[in-house]
């Protein structure tokens, strides 16, 4: 028996070679398939004619060789020769096949030893400069025949960052699947030496699975959603580094069955292992990247900005800044964004702002990248590069996997999954989905599925995929380095990007400030009574923390829910949103203050006091403001709130009916509103420490009403020093501060899945 048994470059594999041609090369649809970046579609072709075994090459792109010879015509091998195919070495031989784990096959995914200066280690730091290879004392020891004795060095730079020169190694070494022979590394770069594969953190090497990409396998799936099956018993495998599109009338269920392979919605039965484990199960999320239909960077950002606040909230704890910089400009160039980086992601046309996306969830280096309708709104020839940059991301080890609605671009996809009614009806390559639903064209696919129930067609490819048609996933990678990493601390983080959003435009800073200040001038130009200037501050306090806070949630809600799935906490974003805005609100009021101070000549009552009320308003103004938007669908729907929750402050605040004058129970009613709170410390502003005689009763009656309704505290000629109401009022703002915190919190953990 002929067979084929990789031996050193990439992961063990044993092929059995059966009469007649059989193809190697990167392609889905190889007979023998290696996935790397150097080994062509199809790159040769070997032919068992029952007594000799050729080999010839396919016009590849690295070409094949034989023992180190390059091929040009067909070669007939003998046992034991090597061919070479990229960074693989292939062994002919003949007789009982070994199994992939056999000795003699790569063993570096698990067996094959490393030494690190002697001692046994999956991680090393590079101090100085290290050599790798196979000689024994070397600085990093590795035990395969795909190493050479001496095959490359690793040195720190002395910027920052590391070097790594190959040695002219016989099988060379590689960076994220690309040959070189000098290399500065960036932060999730992976070398590839041999068959060893170790990723770049940004302070040290950490050996890894040699598989890139993550297998998907998906058993027994349902969801439904009331009484409607939006998938119904969805069995599917998705092999590692591989395109994969999802494509099926309207209402089949694509996106519900893409969100619940990416973990963003558990399925009511059944379960989705990724590299064999249950993404279901609890555990710390994966590293998967997700793209939904909606943009996940904040438009007001730039470009860099918006990749480098991402990379920040991504990366561990402790990534050199400069390192973080080196990805960014990487991320730019692998998208060929760099010409676009200082722009306004608002000024980038549909396909520019899908590629930053992208490159979002790229700056992680996910294993597996998922894309909802990635083409939606862009025009064929945008759309066509897209899906060939798509297609560049998984031939270079990522997984993608998209939901689309467009049939010409199929070619570049390894497999189509079809979906009918909630049911699989296939699973295979593009020219494979035509033989099988008998179409010329993939565009008459959704008519030929109109012809049987959906789950009819599920039954047929059922009995199909039983008789060996599907590509079935190869056996999950053992990963030897599973070290759990540890997130920046995301509020400062968020704070600044706050602060980039804020200052991205001038005309914010000229609303920032020019509102409260125009206010304060109308309202001292209308009246110089006290009393009503303060009514008006609060109220306006009350308006600058609602309508601040009230679309900042709902407005990125897309943004929020990815970046919780890469860790960032649900308070650290909460918080964020809380301070900043809490922080602009209370500059807004202070200018509108001291302005209406300095336009009505003069101030009246104690200024702490006033000052305490209107920054407690504007805490709980910014609470109620981020609970609207938490709770809201849409920024249409909480602008709408806005008016609704201000208006009842205005008729419960004290001002507009006095205290004495309401019922118990709208009086109990009053004293749970902000503005309630406000102007009972207003109101001992004006009064305290003052005699309740004359001039002051006259001045500020309505304020002396309302302290002391029933004259129960105080007789003329007292001096005001009852700070208990107002105390109580501060209090009261504190406790909306804090309830609309953790009501908003609740609702958008509520809210974290789709």
């Amino acid at each position: 028996m002929p067979y084929l048994a990789v031996t050193g470059g990439l992961s063990p594999k044993v092929f059995v070679l059966k009469p007649g041609a059989a193809v190697v090369g990167r392609s889905a649809e190889a007979d023998f398939t290696l996935k790397h970046v150097e080994i062509s579609r199809q790159h040769c072709r070997f032919t068992w004619d029952g007594k000799e075994c050729r080999v010839e090459d396919l016009g590849s792109v690295r070409g094949t060789t034989v023992n180190g010879e390059k091929v040009a015509t067909a070669f007939t091998l003998r046992s034991g020769d090597k061919v070479g195919i990229g960074p693989a070495v292939l062994e002919f031989g003949m007789g009982d096949a070994p199994t992939a784990g056999a000795p003699g096959a790569a063993g570096a995914e698990k067996g094959a030893p490393m030494l690190v200066r002697g001692q046994p280690a999956d991680r090393f730091e590079v101090v100085g400069e290290m050599t790798i290879g196979r000689d024994a004392g070397l600085e990093v020891w590795l035990n395969d025949p795909g190493i050479s004795r001496r095959h490359a060095t690793v040195k720190a730079a002395p910027g920052g960052g590391v070097i790594v020169t190959d040695l002219n190694s016989t099988a060379g070494s590689f960076v994220n699947g690309h040959r070189f022979d000098t290399q500065a590394l960036t932060i999730g770069d992976r070398l590839q030496v041999g068959p060893f594969c170790f990723q770049f953190d940004g302070h040290a090497l950490t050996r890894v699975a040699n598989a890139a990409g993550g297998t998907i396998r998906a058993g027994n799936v349902v969801f439904r959603s009331g009484t409607l099956t939006i998938l119904d018993e969805i069995n599917l495998a998705i092999p590692a580094s591989r395109f994969v599109g999802i494509i099926g009338p309207s209402g089949a269920g694509k996106s519900s069955l893409l969100t619940t392979l990416s973990g963003l919605r558990a399925p009511e039965r059944g379960a989705v292992f990724v590299d064999g484990e249950d993404i279901y199960s609890g555990h710390d999320a994966r590293s998967f990247g997700f793209v939904p239909q909606e943009d996940i960077v904040h438009p007001e950002l730039t470009v860099s900005e918006a990749l480098r606040f991402s990379a920040r909230l991504r990366l561990p704890a402790g990534t050199p800044p400069l390192e973080v910089q080196k990805l960014v400009l990487q991320t730019l160039d692998q998208l060929g964004l760099r010409p676009h980086a200082a722009k306004s992601i608002s000024n980038l046309s549909g396909g520019q702002r899908k590629r930053v996306s992208v490159g979002v969830e790229l700056l992680a280096r996910p294993s597996i990248l998922f894309l909802d309708e990635p083409s939606s709104g862009l025009d064929p020839a945008t759309e066509f590069q897209l899906m060939e940059l798509l297609r560049d991301l998984a031939d270079t080890g990522c997984t993608i996997v998209c939901t689309t609605h467009v049939m010409e671009n199929a070619y570049l996809m390894d497999q189509l999954i079809v979906l009918v009614g909630g049911c699989l009806a296939f699973q295979g390559s593009a020219q494979s989905a035509r033989e099988y639903f008998q179409v010329a064209k993939l565009t008459a696919l959704y008519d030929r599925l109109d012809e049987q129930p959906p789950k009819n067609w599920r039954t047929a490819f059922a009995e199909r995929n039983l008789a060996g048609a599907l590509d079935a996933a190869p056996a999950p990678p053992v990963s030897v380095a599973a070290a759990r990493t540890k997130r920046a601390f995301a509020l400062p983080i968020l704070l600044a990007r706050q602060w980039s959003i804020l200052r991205s435009d001038w005309r914010n800073f000229a609303l920032l400030v020019g509102q409260p200040m125009i206010i304060a001038v109308l309202v001292v130009w209308v009246s110089n009574e006290r009393s009503l200037t303060m009514f008006f501050a609060y109220l306006a306090t009350l308006w600058f923390g609602c309508s601040n806070a009230a679309q900042e949630i709902v407005k990125e809600l897309a943004i929020y829910r990815r970046e919780r799935l890469v860790g960032v906490g649900a308070h650290s974003y909460l918080a964020s949103k809380y301070l900043f805005l809490v922080a602009i609100t209370a500059l807004q009021t202070l200018l509108l203050y001291f302005t209406m101070i300095v336009g009505s000549g003069g101030r009246d009552g104690l200024v702490l006091w006033q000052l305490a009320a209107l920054l407690g308003t504007a805490v709980a103004a910014v609470g109620i403001g981020l609970t609207i938007s938490a709770l809201s669908r849409s920024v249409m729907q909480a602008v709408m709130f806005v008016p609704l929750m201000l208006i009842p402050q205005i008729i419960f605040s004290g001002r507009t009916v006095a205290p004495g004058d309401m019922s118990k129970s709208v009086l109990a009613v009053s004293r749970l509103t902000p503005s309630f709170s406000a102007q009972t410390v207003m109101d001992t502003s004006f009064l305290w420490q003052k005699e309740l005689s004359g001039e002051v009763i006259s001045d500020h009656g309505q304020s002396y009403r309302n302290l002391d309704p029933d004259r129960e505290f105080f007789t003329t000629g007292d001096v005001y020093n009852r700070g208990r109401p107002a105390w109580l009022a501060l209090l009261g703002h504190a406790i909306w501060g804090v309830l609309t915190y953790f009501v908003s919190w609740f609702a958008l953990k509520k809210r974290e899945r789709v």
